[in-house]
């Protein structure tokens, strides 16, 4: 079984055969938690391209994240507000 790795910023990018199509997993920085986007590709090269645009979608919203809980932390927010706000970036 081929497959193509790659990296993207600090995350690491695994594109995998899968019945004829590829798909792919995402590994963020300090994280033992692998990531997909759920979609397969034609190719490898789709796939990962494809998985550049998830990393920085993912991205994004983890950095939106912290902001959210440092928020919190602060008393800036209320519980259910960052709950939700988290919610809203596909958190829970």
């Amino acid at each position: 079984m081929n497959t193509f790795s790659a990296s993207y910023g600090d995350w690491f990018i695994l594109a995998v055969p899968l019945e004829g199509e590829w798909v792919i997993s995402c590994l963020p920085p300090k994280s033992n938690n692998i990531c997909t986007d759920w979609k397969t590709y034609q190719t490898a090269e789709a796939a990962l391209a494809g998985a550049q645009e998830y990393v920085e979608q993912a991205a994004a919203a983890y950095a939106l994240a912290e902001v959210v809980l440092e928020l919190y932390e602060a008393d800036k927010i209320e519980l259910a507000g960052c709950q939700n706000l988290l919610r809203s970036l596909g958190y829970f």
